[in-house]
């Protein structure tokens, strides 16, 4: 598998492990490593790691009704051999993510979202 379809990979086993409520798939996208965050406020920033993710992927908080047709729209942004950069559009959320391939792995590192207008 080359990087491309390697770093898409990843992007798809975020967001349908997301709406699929696969705990394994969330897990495997996301580095130990970790922040998730979304700027609310200049006041309040949330973050969440990589535990959370999974947890709340296990508790079904992403799943939807039928995740073939769940929205899931990803441009790979920029790359390099080490990182590159993912846009997700989805059903509720726009998701940046920042990957990083580390012993010939990519995983996501760094990921900032907002609600989906």
């Amino acid at each position: 598998m080359d990087d491309s379809q390697a770093i898409r990979g990843v992007a798809l086993d975020y967001i349908e492990g997301w709406y699929e409520a696969d705990a394994d798939r969330m897990d495997r996208a996301l580095s130990r490593y970790l922040a998730k965050r979304r700027v609310v406020s200049k006041d309040e920033v949330w973050h969440v790691d990589k535990a959370w993710m999974v947890d709340a992927t296990r508790a079904e908080r992403g799943r939807i009704d039928d995740p073939t047709r769940g929205r899931k729209e990803i441009h790979v942004l920029d790359r390099t051999d080490t990182m590159a950069s993912v846009k997700i559009v989805s059903e509720r959320f726009v998701d940046y993510l920042h990957l990083a391939k580390v012993d010939g792995r990519w995983s996501i590192v760094n990921v900032l979202w907002e609600l989906n207008p």
